[in-house]
């Protein structure tokens, strides 16, 4: 079972054994904002699994490890962005790439599950996994995946890297439909676009992850 490694205004949770580890975003209000404590975790958290021997590592909402989760992140703090100037924004904007570095590290493989509110630099944590799956809606037609990269609708310059990522990965008529065109992908548009791999209906989330982690 999982346990609580940061505590914060996000948390991280992590379960881990021999070669695998995965690491759940957890906070009150269940969206999961990349504040830069979070950021500064997180870099730590990886480091200490690289030199762990780690060659599987998974990435998701903290919920779907102990029954059905909700979203993946909502990005990063708006108010912390805000109040950034040209000094601290430098800085803010490196923790944030280091993080994503770390999941595109080719002595591991990394998983993203994305479940949903997937937005801004939640978008591009997510899409910086090396496999990537999505979380289909309930039965109830609730819970399934947004994903989306508002970012400049709001005047912001992102930093985390995701202009970079997207077009490696979507080519960039893909990452022009985040970026510029402001769409907002489910599940399935998700996958035709090639932003994720798998969709996965919400009772199979914790035995994929299980099956995939064990590997």
């Amino acid at each position: 079972m999982p346990s609580a490694w940061y505590e914060g205004r996000t948390s991280l949770d992590l379960a881990h054994g021999e070669g695998w580890a995965w690491i759940g975003l957890r906070s009150g209000d269940g969206l999961n904002r990349l504040h830069s404590d979070l950021l500064a975790a997180l870099d730590r958290l990886f480091i200490e699994l690289r030199w762990a021997g780690m060659r599987r590592v998974a990435l998701s909402g903290a919920g779907w490890m102990t029954g059905p989760g909700h979203h993946f992140s909502a990005g990063a703090d708006l108010h912390e962005v805000g109040a950034l100037d040209p000094v601290s924004a430098e800085p803010f904007a490196r923790r944030g790439q280091r993080v994503m570095a770390h999941l595109l590290w080719p002595g591991w493989t990394t998983l993203t599950v994305m479940s949903g509110v997937a937005m801004g630099g939640g978008c591009d944590l997510a899409l910086h996994g090396q496999e990537r799956w999505a979380v289909a809606a309930g039965p109830d037609g609730r819970g399934g995946l947004r994903l989306a990269h508002p970012a400049a609708k709001h005047g912001i310059l992102t930093g985390f890297g995701g202009t970079v990522r997207l077009p490696e990965l979507l080519g960039p008529a893909g990452a022009d439909r985040l970026f510029r065109r402001f769409e907002t992908w489910d599940a399935d548009a998700a996958l035709a676009a090639g932003a994720v791999q798998r969709i996965l209906p919400p009772g199979d989330v914790r035995p994929a992850l299980e099956d995939w982690l064990l590997q």
